[in-house]
């Protein structure tokens, strides 16, 4: 008689039931190290841009203006459209090429029939380039704006409001209706009230950061959404979030105006803050975003900021307001 080796069912049942646990306990790890990895990259990115402020500081001996720079009046007077921080950085993130592409006095009014783009894009062929030192790995907020250009993942820190021992209200608007704006930070709106249009635009001198540039904040993370405090309701609440990296603001815009690509601290990071003040946007011109949308990351536990000494640095969601409001501004005095 001829016996015949096999599993049986409950032999095969007991593998698979071992394979499954195996499986359920190695994901999480996978999970983990493939996060690491992202986070890495986001920091790198941040170090990128660290570099780039610090190559133009060397070359310009100061920073560029914030997201409110902006171009000359149009030859009949109307407004036109500045171009952010990230503009004037290209040259020292290999992005020359596009740089030297860029119309810094397009159109009459900032604003063409060209499919609706930004008249700083030189061609429609270049509105979709990719700026990937803004673009966060962890993130799933990708969807473009409707000029051409993504909407960056990182914001400069224009400053904070009040909070615990920083009480000052110098160059602080707190009651915009697109929230609050401070001109407090490193990366306000403009720099300096006066200066000349295009990418000769200035901003901050490393020298006006009194309290230190390793405790001061440059540049935070903002890629991932708001959520309200069920934690059920989510949106994207980026500054600038319809307008793009590319996007600076109009013609005699200064700190008060709206923020598109740097933001005013008024909430700790990652915090359950949709619907509250700062974070809905403008009722009579809903593309101006608001102004104080809480740092945040899919990254868990906190967010990635950039200093100005050029160091990157984890934040927890559970730093305090005061703490984070310190490090927001650049000559408050006051130790963190």
């Amino acid at each position: 008689m001829t016996i015949r080796k096999a599993f049986t069912l409950v032999e095969l049942l007991v593998v698979i039931a071992i394979i499954g646990t195996l499986v359920g306990l190695l994901l999480p790890a996978v999970q983990a190290a493939r996060e690491s990895a992202r986070r890495s990259a986001c920091v790198n990115n941040m170090k990128q841009q660290g570099l780039a402020f610090h190559n133009f500081h060397s070359a310009k001996n100061a920073f560029p203006s914030g997201g409110g720079a902006t171009l000359r009046l149009s030859a009949t007077g109307g407004e036109q459209w500045g171009h952010s921080q990230w503009v004037a950085l290209m040259p020292y993130v290999e992005m020359q090429d596009v740089y030297s592409k860029w119309n810094f006095n397009a159109g009459d009014e900032g604003w063409t029939g060209n499919a609706g783009l930004h008249t700083n894009w030189p061609s429609a062929a270049t509105a979709t380039v990719r700026y990937k030192a803004l673009e966060c790995p962890s993130s799933n907020m990708r969807q473009p704006s409707y000029i051409g250009s993504l909407a960056s993942h990182y914001f400069g820190i224009a400053g904070a409001i009040t909070s615990g021992r920083f009480t000052s209200t110098d160059q602080l608007w707190p009651t915009q209706p697109w929230g609050a704006t401070s001109g407090r930070g490193m990366v306000p709106n403009k720099g300096t009230t006066g200066q000349p249009a295009g990418p000769d635009c200035l901003g901050k001198k490393i020298s006006e950061c009194s309290d230190g540039t390793s405790s001061t904040l440059l540049v935070g993370e903002m890629s991932d959404f708001v959520r309200d405090a069920s934690g059920t309701t989510k949106q994207d609440r980026r500054p600038g979030r319809n307008w793009g990296w590319s996007m600076g603001g109009l013609t005699g815009w200064e700190n008060w105006a709206p923020h598109s690509n740097n933001v005013t601290l008024r909430y700790p990071p990652n915090a359950a803050a949709l619907g509250q003040a700062g974070v809905t946007d403008w009722a009579d011109w809903a593309d101006a975003s608001p102004a104080n949308p809480p740092l945040t990351s899919a990254h868990p536990g906190g967010v990635n900021v950039l200093k100005v000494d050029g160091s990157v640095d984890f934040i927890t969601n559970s730093i305090a307001m005061e703490i984070l409001t310190l490090m927001a501004v650049r000559d408050d005095g006051i130790v963190p």
